[in-house]
C-alpha cells in the first residue's frame, strides 16, 4: 500500500509545482499591482519573523494549535478525543479514529489564521469592521508566517505524523493541500485582489500542459530509443 501511494504522490508532483507555480504568479501579481494598500499585512510578516529571530520560537503556542489541529479534524471525522496534552516542547492527542485528514491537519491548517477570520467576521455581525481591517490584515500576516516558519521548522525535526502514511507521500499532500488552503486565505484577506475562479482555472490549464509537456517529451524518448534498435 505504501508503494502505491508513492506511485500516486511521485505522479501528483507536477500537478502539485504547476499550482503552486499559478498561486505564487497571481500573488506576485497582486503584491506588485495593490500591495501597497496591504501594507499592515507585510509587517504582520516582518514583525513575526523579527519576533522569532530577536527573541524566541513560541513552540509551545504552536504545538497547542498543532494538537487543537488534529483534534478538530477528528471530531470532523466523527471521532472522539480520549487524551488531549500539550507541554513545553512536545504534546499528543488521542482520539477514537484516524485518517491523513487527522493525522497531517497541523501542516495544513493554520488554525491560528483561521480563528483570527472566524473573530472578525462574527465582529462584523455587530459593529463596522472597516476601522479594524488595518490590524486584521496585520494579523492575518503575523499568523500566517507563524503558520509556516514554525511548520516548516518543525518538519525539520524527525515527526511520527509523517510515517503513519509514508514520509514522501504526506510532503506531497501538504504541499498540496497547503496551496489550496493558502489560495483561499488570499481570496479572504485581499477579496478585491485574489479570485479564487481565476486561481483554479489557471492552474487547471497549467496543469493540463505540464502533463502534456511531459508526456510528448516521453514520447519523443521512447520514438528515439526505438529508432536505434
Amino acid at each position: 500500500m505504501r508503494f502505491l501511494r508513492n506511485i500516486i504522490a511521485f505522479i501528483a508532483v507536477p500537478a502539485v509545482f504547476a499550482a503552486g507555480y499559478t498561486l505564487a504568479k497571481n500573488f506576485l501579481f497582486f503584491s506588485i499591482s495593490l500591495g501597497g494598500k496591504y501594507i499592515p499585512f507585510w509587517i504582520g510578516i516582518l514583525s513575526y519573523i523579527t519576533f522569532q529571530v530577536v527573541l524566541y520560537k513560541p513552540i509551545k503556542t504552536y504545538i497547542f494549535g498543532h494538537e487543537i489541529s488534529h483534534a478538530i479534524a477528528g471530531i470532523l471525522s466523527g471521532a472522539k478525543i480520549k487524551k488531549f496534552n500539550v507541554g513545553e516542547s512536545s504534546g499528543s492527542v488521542v482520539l477514537t479514529k484516524d485518517n491523513i485528514w487527522i493525522t497531517l491537519a497541523p501542516y495544513f491548517f493554520p488554525i491560528y489564521t483561521l480563528t483570527i477570520i472566524i473573530v472578525y467576521v462574527c465582529l462584523g455581525w455587530f459593529m463596522d469592521i472597516r476601522q479594524l481591517y488595518g490590524y486584521y490584515l496585520f494579523l492575518i500576516g503575523f499568523s500566517v508566517s507563524f503558520h509556516i516558519a514554525l511548520t516548516v521548522y518543525i518538519l525539520s525535526i524527525e515527526q511520527s505524523d509523517l510515517k503513519v502514511y509514508g514520509t514522501f507521500f504526506s510532503y506531497v499532500v501538504i504541499l498540496a493541500v497547503n496551496i489550496v488552503v493558502f489560495t483561499l486565505l488570499a481570496a479572504l484577506a485581499f477579496e478585491d485582489a485574489i479570485s479564487i475562479k481565476n486561481v483554479f482555472f489557471q492552474a487547471y490549464h497549467n496543469i493540463i500542459n505540464v502533463y502534456k509537456f511531459i508526456y510528448n517529451g516521453v514520447k519523443e524518448i521512447w520514438l528515439a530509443f526505438q529508432k536505434t534498435k
